[in-house]
């Protein structure tokens, strides 16, 4: 839900960092494996010179390949997939537990008892949870609680965090917005039906989706109703920009509305279901479906750009960072495909089938974990870039003859 100042080279991953997997349930299993990946020959050449630059953002560092640096099997099923902030990955377990894992190391940090079958969130210092009527907020560092608030009615879904507001989804269709400092209740507003993903927000506004099909512009102060627009469709994810609201759904269809009102400035039928949130970067807008294709748009008026084959269904939507866009698939496999062109990059091989979209840390460490990613066996990894010597010129042949003697 967190936005970023548009500039040259800020991505647009709509999914906001406590969870950027977003959520869904997962089998178990706890067997660890040695990733593998597989690297261009003519990309790993080609961004030797880029690697050497330490100075440049993590996000806009070209990738030439991510190796794992850690797993962490687990003993119980997770019973969603993890929540996320920029150094722990928040894991609950069918079990009982909500265990957080360090994610430079992969090491366990703490451990809670708490039965949960949605997703935390993370924000503010905090991991927050819920269940049933119930949200609550630990303390990140600790894992101690500090505070618990009933929210008068069954949770239908994970809460999100955004600037210090967390907001909570009811079975009868009431938004709920707390304080994430202290739990306090700052707005109630009735729409009638839970949502169906994750929102998105952009400045004042917060954009929601619905499992009814309809899509709302919130006050996000106040939860008060801007505008509403029904897609007749079950919603699958949602991006908010500054010059757009972009809507993936069941019907086979990307949106492009207005964001300061209900109209649609451009809109793509595509071949099945549009899989999880699109992603963004300055000049184009990337989302994958489930006939196994990641499309590329114009950002300023929707044309298609290029498009990418997947070798399998993808498992969410994209995420962009580097040079490529990087999009896990119902395999062990999670590709990375060039922004530029949709070439095939590089492809990680993960502990097992992935079940849900990786996290991206933004981390300026060259050699630090990058993407962290759940399988649906029930083993968290940690991957870092590889970085390889640059090349330098030789002073001998082989032999033992120096270049330049007669």
């Amino acid at each position: 839900m967190r936005h970023r100042t548009p500039g040259r080279n800020r991505y647009y991953n709509g999914v906001g960092r406590q969870d950027t997997t977003r959520y869904s349930g997962r089998t178990a299993g706890n067997r660890p494996t040695v990733a593998l990946v597989i690297v261009s020959v003519a990309v790993l050449l080609g961004s030797a010179a880029a690697r050497s630059a330490g100075d440049q953002d993590a996000e806009s560092r070209p990738l030439i390949a991510l190796d794992a640096r850690w797993t962490v099997p687990f003993d119980t099923a997770p019973a969603a997939l993890p929540g996320y902030d920029e150094h722990t990955a928040y894991v609950p377990l069918k079990g009982g537990e909500l265990i957080a894992v360090s994610l430079e190391d992969g090491r366990v940090r703490w451990k809670v008892e708490l039965e949960t079958a949605f997703t935390p969130a993370t924000g503010d210092g905090f991991a927050f949870a819920a269940r049933d009527s119930l949200v609550m907020a630990f303390e990140d560092r600790t894992g101690a609680t500090a505070w618990r608030t009933l929210v008068g009615g069954e949770l239908a879904g994970p809460v999100y965090f955004d600037a210090g507001l967390l907001v909570a989804t009811k079975s009868d269709g009431e938004l709920v917005a707390l304080r994430g400092q202290d739990g306090g209740v700052v707005w109630r507003q009735a729409l009638g039906a839970p949502l169906a993903v994750r929102p998105s927000a952009f400045g004042d506004r917060l954009y929601v989706g619905l499992n009814d099909g309809r899509v709302l512009a919130l006050n996000r102060e106040t939860g008060a109703s801007l505008w509403t627009f029904s897609v007749g469709e079950a919603v699958t994810g949602m991006l908010a920009l500054d010059d757009q609201v972009v809507v993936g759904t069941r019907g086979n269809r990307v949106y492009s509305f207005q964001p300061d009102r209900a109209h649609v400035r451009w809109q793509w039928r595509v071949g099945a279901d549009v899989a999880g949130a699109p992603v963004a970067d300055e000049d184009r807008i990337y989302f994958a479906a489930l006939d196994n294709v990641l499309r590329a748009l114009d950002r300023g008026n929707g044309n298609l750009r290029w498009t990418a084959h997947l070798p399998s269904r993808p498992s969410g939507g994209p995420l962009r960072t580097g040079d490529v866009v990087i999009v896990p698939t119902n395999s062990a496999n999670i590709g990375a495909y060039l922004a530029e062109t949709g070439k095939e990059s590089f492809t990680i091989k993960a502990a097992g089938e992935v079940g849900g979209v990786p996290f991206l840390r933004e981390t300026p460490r060259p050699t630090a974990p990058r993407l962290i990613a759940m399988s649906r066996e029930g083993s968290l990894q940690g991957f870092a870039p590889r970085h390889e010597p640059p090349p330098t010129p030789l002073d001998s042949l082989p032999g033992g003859t120096k270049i330049g003697s007669n």
